[in-house]
Order: structure tokens, then sequence, then C-alpha cells
């Protein structure tokens, strides 16, 4: 085991080494760490083991702030010559970007290299996503756009330096929504202060203390007309100034909460201020940024054209101007996902759909997102602890029902659970005493680390009640002050006199169960009364609500140590600096609502093996699963930016598989579709009850199979009786009509070539081609080398007319036009009647399988006699027989004609008749057998583009009205 000391000195010599190749040209990147910890460990003649080279390969990403991934943008137009109009190089002043970077280099943890990128890529490309300031416009123009960063991952750090380089570019006026909190807000506007105004004006209790700072202690010239300040957002007489933006030199800046009165008052000072009564707008260049733009934010209304107060106003605002560039924020984008791009408010009114661009933010490698955590690979899943400790009670069960109803005052006195009263005082679980604990112990590591002057949080959040909030400050105040009563009365200075001690014991089993991969710092020197209670002593315990923000005061207090109980300021953009423990247990069950909540997201840097995560199993589940839906939805992404899709493409599902756990609110979801897609077969069989109303795709389908039929002719296989009971499979000339016929021991690849050209609509859920085939053609897939072609027959007096199946008569079904606009068969939406599952089967196989069906029901607690009398599932067919095999069957249907009384059928599927003619419907169904016990079936929403895109069949093409 290396020292604490020979440790640092490892570091600077790998430091050193990246720093030599940077001199020589090589950058560092994530690939390369390795070898230049192997080279340092080789140079310095130590033997250090894997924790050690950990340690340093962590220390090496977070001090160069090495990004793996690559920021993307979607585009309205590919053409470069519109993203191309900014650049560092011919950008008239840098003075705002000169002063923010240099305030970086010098009091920020950001190395240079993350500061490089900002400045040479990062900011660069989403200026020229921007509108250009400069232009001169014949009429109002407002782009709107969208960018997609990670929870506590640096956004704030990327606007600000967004505002700076735009106010160098031109831009007169910047609009932040920080929030709705106002403890959020000043959190925003003293950032915003320190790297870009220079001037601060703040409450320290009731005082206002104000004076220069960040960016302003360089003595240079202000440029900023700040109208908000931290000691107040623009309210109170604010609108009754007089003075206009034209008044000002330079930048014009409001920092206000996303809140309708704020809101209101500045669309009045604006407009009765600024207007220019002739051209009807503001003629200044604004830029608009929308801060967790997925919050407060969207359109919730049923009536498109009466909005939510909060979005009308943010757009009434950006339409004022004449020049104007609107831009949200977010790491949670699930309910701008499913803005309607094509509304009447926005064709009308401009909603904040992201028509122009979307632009995804990179992910530097040492982030800890959700999968880091929460996936069981993850290698931070050792830092989730589950409480355990809570018995939630049945919410509908009689006895909860009437305990609620008649005993309030024995509820609210009884166990925490997630339902609690307003009032509720009863007794917490005892594992957030061990939470806290935890804490301490955790502190005390950091400061045999040396890391005694940096911040230090823990998270408690359990109740959106603030006077509940109050009563667990109170709580563990009386655990603070109990446990440093003890440690400052019965701990002796000599460690080995307190093992007889009850907290010594309680605190070394946590350290044993939860600090078990702790192995630079001994338990023996963290139990040290001196070290405990210089680790504990100047913790504070404070509740942060709405208007709390002075009680984590980080400036005045920048080695803060604070216990922070709260709900919902917890839960949007506050951040907790030097965030150790989080005692999480919340029932909230939106993806959004959950994500904004884990203000454990973010980087941990020489403490990512002692942060903790206390919850519940149930929320850490929802992690994973929210984890896998943001993974998926980045890959959708990813793919459009691959195929440079325009936002107006932005066709997305979100994986929507729990029953408990939504998506976003339901308000922000009004435009969204169910999907379901199949991505396992085994045991059922699954059909097309779907057809696209583009005739010219049914009829490439009956030329598919009239090929594909000579290619099985050709092949010498030969051709079967399918209907199980109703002819001798030795009488290969039957000329009966009307049978099904199939082939039989078909190989796996003439299968995969006819699936792989058929069009079959998109909106049946259980047979997507992409899927069907991923299944079969993956190598774990047993089963599928031989199928069954089936070619059913039916009760019509229409003939197949394929060469070698003339004798078979088609199927007659009726036929619908649904609510995706396509081609229904059947009421049932079901082609598949009960017989299906016996064709190309044996009668001993059919017997095999109907009885191990009835013996399934009795198991199950069906009578025998009940079991005997039911029908036999078409499933059961598959699932009982997994020695068959798969079967492929195409259907040509004949469709009923119209029923009296019933001409009027509707427009689409009165075109589809008329263009269909003598030709009929093509059909499909796939049946696997049961090898495996799988019914993989993800569960998604989609946004209104996707389903268009690809649940929707395209309209038949039209001649020009020349032709």
């Amino acid at each position: 085991m290396i020292t604490e000391q020979q440790y640092e000195i490892l570091l600077q010599m790998a430091v050193q080494f990246v720093q030599i190749d940077k001199f020589n040209g090589i950058e560092l990147e994530f690939g390369n760490i390795p070898a230049i910890i192997q080279k340092t460990i080789t140079a310095s003649g130590l033997s250090c083991d894997a924790e050690t080279k950990n340690r340093l390969f962590t220390d090496l990403e977070y001090r160069f702030k090495i990004v793996h991934t690559k920021g993307q943008v979607i585009y309205d137009d590919y053409d470069t010559s519109l993203h191309s109009w900014y650049s560092n190089e011919t950008t008239p002043s840098r003075y705002f970007w000169g002063r923010y970077r240099s305030y970086l280099m010098e009091h920020s943890n950001i190395d240079i290299k993350s500061i490089n990128l900002l400045d040479e890529t990062t900011l660069p490309n989403i200026m020229n996503c921007l509108g250009n300031p400069n232009d001169k416009l014949d009429e109002p123009r407002l782009k709107r756009g969208l960018i997609i960063g990670d929870v506590q991952s640096g956004k704030t750090s990327t606007y600000t330096g967004l505002i700076c380089k735009a106010a160098d570019a031109g831009y007169k006026v910047v609009i932040l929504l920080a929030g709705i909190t106002e403890s959020l807000r000043q959190q925003t506007q003293e950032r915003i202060d320190e790297g870009i105004v220079g001037y601060s004006v703040r409450k320290v209790g009731r005082r206002q203390v104000e004076g220069r700072v960040g960016v302003g202690l360089d003595n240079k010239e202000l440029k900023v007309s700040s109208f908000t300040s931290c000691a107040h957002d623009f309210t109170g007489d604010c609108d009754k100034i007089s003075t206009s933006l034209s008044a000002h030199k330079s930048l014009v800046l409001f920092v206000i909460k996303k809140n309708v009165s704020v809101l209101a008052k500045l669309l009045k000072w604006l407009k009765e201020h600024n207007l220019d009564p002739v051209q009807g707008c503001v003629d200044e260049p604004m830029l608009l940024i929308d801060d967790e733009a997925d919050n407060a934010s969207i359109n919730t209304k049923k009536d498109e054209t009466d909005p939510t107060k909060t979005n009308s106003l943010i757009r009434q605002i950006c339409c004022l101007f004449k020049n104007s560039t609107y831009i949200g924020f977010t790491a949670t984008p699930f309910a701008n996902v499913f803005i309607d791009p094509d509304s009447e408010d926005a064709m009308k009114n401009a909603d904040l759909f992201p028509e122009n661009f979307i632009y995804i933010l990179p992910t530097p490698s040492n982030y800890i997102g959700a999968k880091r955590i929460f996936y069981d690979d993850g290698d931070c899943y050792g830092n989730l602890r589950y409480i355990s400790d809570i018995d939630e009670p049945d919410y509908l069960s009689e006895e909860f029902k009437e305990s609620e109803k008649y005993d309030i005052e024995a509820l609210n006195s009884g166990s925490f659970y997630f339902k609690h009263k307003k009032e509720w005082r009863g007794k917490l679980p005892k594992s957030l005493t061990d939470a806290v604990y935890c804490f301490y112990l955790a502190n005390a590591v950091r400061d045999l680390r040396g890391d005694s002057a940096k911040p230090r949080s823990m998270l408690v959040n359990i109740s959106r009640f603030v006077k509940v909030q109050n009563y667990i400050r109170e709580y563990i105040e009386q655990i603070h002050n109990d446990f440093t009563n003890v440690l400052r009365f019965d701990f002796s200075d000599i460690s080995a006199e307190n093992k007889s001690l009850a907290l010594y014991q309680r605190l070394e089993h946590l350290w044993d169960k939860h600090f078990s991969e702790i192995h630079d710092i001994a338990f023996e020197r963290v139990i040290s009364k001196d070290t405990l209670m210089a680790a504990v002593e100047k913790i504070s315990i404070v509740v942060v609500n709405g208007n709390s923000a002075s009680k984590l005061d980080y400036k005045s207090h920048p080695s803060l140590r604070v216990i922070a109980v709260g709900g919902l300021a917890l839960s949007r953009g506050l951040t907790l600096e030097g965030l150790l423990i989080s005692y999480f247990y919340r029932n909230t069950a939106t993806f959004d609502v959950l994500m904004q909540m884990g203000r454990w997201f973010g980087y941990r840097p020489k403490y990512e093996d002692l942060f903790q995560i206390w919850t519940s199993k149930m929320s850490a589940d929802w992690y994973a699963e929210i984890a896998r839906a943001t993974e998926e939805l980045k890959g959708e992404i990813q793919s459009m930016f691959d195929q440079q899709l325009t936002p107006k493409f932005f066709g997305l599902k979100v994986r929507d598989d729990s029953e408990e756990l939504q998506i976003t609110a339901a308000n922000k979801m009004r435009k969204s579709f169910n999907l379901m897609l199949q991505y396992s077969f085994y045991g059922n069989m699954y059909d097309t009850p779907y057809i696209s109303p583009n005739v010219a795709l049914n009829k490439e389908n009956l030329d598919l199979i009239k090929e594909f039929t000579e290619v099985l002719i050709g092949g010498g296989n030969k051709l079967r009786f399918a209907d199980i009971g109703k002819h001798d499979d030795s009488k290969i000339d039957d000329p009966c009509i009307g049978a099904s016929r199939f082939f039989h021991n078909v190989p796996k690849q003439l299968i995969v070539n006819l699936l792989s050209k058929i069009k079959v609509s998109a909106v049946n859920p259980r047979f997507q081609v992409d899927n069907i085939l991923s299944f079969i053609t993956s190598p774990e897939t047993e089963g599928v080398e031989q199928w069954d072609v089936v070619f059913e027959g039916g009760d019509s007096n229409v003939q197949y007319g394929i060469e070698n199946l003339k004798n078979i008569k088609c199927s007659t079904r009726a036929i619908y036009e649904s609510s995706h606009k396509v081609i229904q068969i059947s009421s049932r939406r079901r082609i598949l009647g009960m017989r299906e599952g016996r064709f190309a089967i044996n009668k001993d196989m059919q017997n095999q399988a109907e009885k191990a069906c009835r013996q399934a029901w009795i198991a199950e607690g069906v009578s025998e006699k009940e079991a005997k009398s039911r029908d036999i599932p078409l499933r059961a067919y598959f699932k009982y027989l997994p020695n068959r095999n798969p079967v492929l069957i195409i259907l040509l249907i004949h469709p009923k004609p119209v029923d009296a009384g019933k001409e009027n059928e509707g427009k689409v599927i009165t075109k589809f008749r008329e263009e269909l003619g003598d030709d009929q419907i093509v059909a499909f169904a796939i049946g696997v057998p049961g090898i495996k016990n799988e019914d993989n079936i993800k569960y998604y929403k989609a946004n209104k583009i996707y389903y268009e895109l690809n649940m929707a069949d395209e309209p038949d093409e039209t001649k020009d009205d020349d032709e």
C-alpha cells in the first residue's frame, strides 16, 4: 500500500507526462490513460495495486476533463452557408468571453482543455445555430432550438459562455428563465453576476451587500445593465423604470423566474417602453434562454389555442422582438419530445417546438450518470444503499382506507410512508440515522484525504410538505446534537478506550458494512475523537425550499457543510456542492421529475468511492428503467444526426415499459401514441391485421410471393396439405379446392430473404419486420433453421392467382378503416382463427399440445371438467411443441363486398377498394415453437412525428394536375 505522499508524487508525474505529450502535439484521450499510468508507475519504481491505478485514472480523467462523446446537432437545413455566420476570428469583440475565460481558468475546477473545447468547438457550433444578430430583416424572425445535456453536468457554464459569445457577436438583450423557485433563480443570478455582469447585489440577513465579483474584479469597465439581482427579481415597480433598451450601450440582461406575474410584468415593460410603433416590434436582437425547458414551459392545455399562461407569455415575449432566438436547455427532454410541431399554436403563435435545431452537449467520461449507478454492471452500483426498513402498507386495502378515514391521529404518529399527511410527525426510519452517521464518516475520510476546505452536503428528500420537512430537520438536529454530545463528553482521546461505547460500535458496524472499499484510510484514523469532531462540528441542518437560498450561501461560506432537507427546490437545478450522501424516498413516478431529483448525478472528484445513495429498491429500479429509456432516446437522436434529418422529422419513441412509471406528466403528452414492439417471438404466433392503404405496396408483396413460390418449387420442396384431419398428406394431387398447402423444411435463409423485401405496415404492433429479422438471424435464437411455409386456403370463390397454387381458394374477410388511417382486416384486429396453430403438424403433435395445455390449466386451479371443455388457444400449438418447425403463413385475402347500407365507408377504404381491383390483399403470420419461455415485448410512447413517419403509412402518390 503506497502512502498518500507517494500517491501525490505519482499523480504529479502522470500530469507531467501528459503535459510533455501535449507539448509534442499529442492530446490525452480516454483510451490512452492506462498507458500514461503504466508509464508513470514504471518510472517511479513503486508497486501499485489496482485501487491506486483506478484512483490515478479517475484523477487524470477529472483533471483533464476527458470527453468521449461529441456534440451533435440536427438542423432544419443542412446548407452549411446558413450555419457559418459565426467564428471566433471574425467576432468584433471578445470582451465578455475573454473575461469569462480568464475567470474560468483562475477560479474554477475546469481545466484548460475543457475551456478550449468550450471556446473553440461547442460554443461556436451552438452560435451557428442561432440567428445572426446583425442581419437586416424585412420581417420578424424567431429561431427556436433545444439543447440537451445531462443532469448536473455543467449546463450553467455552457449557457453562461454562450451568453458571453452572443453578447460579443451583437446580441443586445438576453433573457434567462432560471427555473420556477426563487432559490434557484438566486443561485443562477449569482453565477451570471460572477461570469458576465461582474457586480452583485445580495441580501445578507437584513442587510443589502453590493460590489464587484467574479469577472468584475479586474476593475475594467462594466458593460452590462442587469435589471435583476440576487436581491430582486423583475418584480415590484421594475416595470415602472423610465428607460428603454436603446438607451443602454451594451448588453441588457434579465434573470427571472418562470413565473406568470414576473413574465407578465416584463412583457408589459417591453411593450410600453421599447415597442417601435411603426414596425410593431422591438428592433433589438434578443436571445432567450429557457433553463429546465421541460418544466413550466410546455403547453399543457387541451385547447391548443388557449395554452398555459407561462407558455403563452414566453411566446409573446419572443414574438415581440424583430430578431429573436429561443433556446431551451434541459437534461430531461421527454416532455419536449411530445410537443406537436404542427399544432395551430405552432403555426399561428410560434409555439416552443425546437423547429430550427436540436443540439446534444458532449458528456465527459468522468460524469457519473444513471447507468453508472443503477445498472447492475455499473462501476458505481456499489454506492447504492437500499432503504429496507419502511414497510409500505397496502393502500388499496380496506384496513388502510378505514385508518385513513377514521384514525388520522394514529396515522400521523405512526411510521413514515410515501403517503403521509401535511402535519405528519411520526416515527422516522432507523436507516435515516444510519445515513446521517455515514455522512459523518465520509466527512472524516475527506478531511484525512486533505480536502478539509471543500464544501460537503447531504441531501434528504423524502417529503414535499414544508411542515414535514421542518419536522425532519428537527429530528436530524436531535441526532446531530446527541452525536456531538457523546463525542464531546463520552469519547476518550485514546480510541481503544471507546470500543465499549454503543456509538463506537455502531460506527464500526456502519464502516464495515458501507465503507469496505475504502483502503487508503484506516477506520482507526477515522474514529479518532479529534478527527470526528473536526468533521462534524461545523455541519448545519437546513430546510431548502423556495425561499431559503441564503441558507446555502457557498459564496460567503466556501467550506459549507450542510444537511439539506427539502423537496421541490432540491428537484430542479439547485446544486448541492460536494454531495456525499443522498437519502431519497419519494414515489414521484415520472422520468423527468425523478431524473431532476437526482442531485447525486455529476462529478465526484476524489470521492467517487465515498458517495452513497440511500433509496428504495423500487426507486432504484425506476432509475435503471429511465437510464435504459434515455440511452435508447439518445440512440434515436444519434441515428437522426447520422441521417441528417431535421427537427421537423424528430420522430422519437421513448421506452414505456413500467405500469407505475410514467415518462412525464400526462398533460405534457397529449400528442403521444402508444407503441408496442415485439422483440422475442418464442411460443406464439404473430400476424398482420393492418394493411397499408398504398395499393402499390400490396402489389409488390403479391409479386414477391409469386417469385418466392417459384423458388420453393424450383428447389424441389414438396407441397403438402396443411389442414389437419381433412386430407391425407400422401395424396399430394388431391384436387380438393380450398385446402391450405405447405412446404416442409424450407431453409431459414429463404425466409430471411422474403421478409427483408416485403412491405408490412408499421402499425402492426407485434409484426415489426426489423425486429423479426433481428430475432431470426440472432446467433442466440434456437430452432429456426428449417421452416414450414403455409399458403392458407379459405372460403371465397376466388382462387389463388399463383402458378402451382391455383387450387387454393382465398380467404374472405371484412375490411375497415382504422383510426390510424390504414386498412384493418376484420373487426377483431386479428387475421388468425383457431386452426392456424395446427397447420403443418401431425395428429400426435396436436394431441400432445392440447394435453399439455389442459394440464397447465389444471395446475393453475381450473377443474378437469372445465379444462376439457375449453377451446385450445392458438399459441398452445407453439408453446407446448418446442420441437416443431417455425411457420410462415401467407394469406391471400379477398375483401368482402361493401355491406348494403354502408356504401360510404370512408375515403381511405373507398379509394383502396377501387385501386385494389381484382387483386388480393396479402397478409402474413409467423409462429415460433416454445423453445424458450420468452415473451419479450417493449412498450413505447411515440411522438406525433414518429407516428406519421413509422406508424401511419404514406398515402398513395398522386399525379400532377397537368399530367
